[in-house]
């Protein structure tokens, strides 16, 4: 196998070595692998360095999921939302709910 297609397999199974579970504080977030949460979306990081970004706006904005899109090679965003009224398939994305 070739480095460049090694590269590109990495880059797409990157959402598919995300942890089952997710603590923001002492609250469990679960994880709904290729799932996108839908509700009222109260903040969004483009550019995303590491998730620690991510829990943080979640703490500030006190938080019901958090959706992880891959939108490159290795380029990510997150979606804070305020509350979730439901969840879709979706390639490319993550979804942590919390308990």
């Amino acid at each position: 196998m070739s480095f460049r297609v090694y590269l590109l397999i990495m880059s797409l199974s990157s959402l598919a070595v995300l942890p089952a579970t997710q603590y923001v504080g002492q609250r469990p977030y679960y994880l709904r692998q290729s799932t996108e949460c839908k509700g009222p979306k109260v903040y969004e990081i483009r550019n995303v360095q590491d998730v620690d970004q991510c829990k943080e706006a979640c703490v500030q904005f006190d938080c019901a999921a958090v959706n992880l899109f891959q939108l490159g090679e290795f380029q990510f965003m997150c979606e804070i939302l305020g509350s979730v009224y439901t969840y879709y398939p979706a390639q490319g994305a993550a979804c942590y709910i919390g308990a």
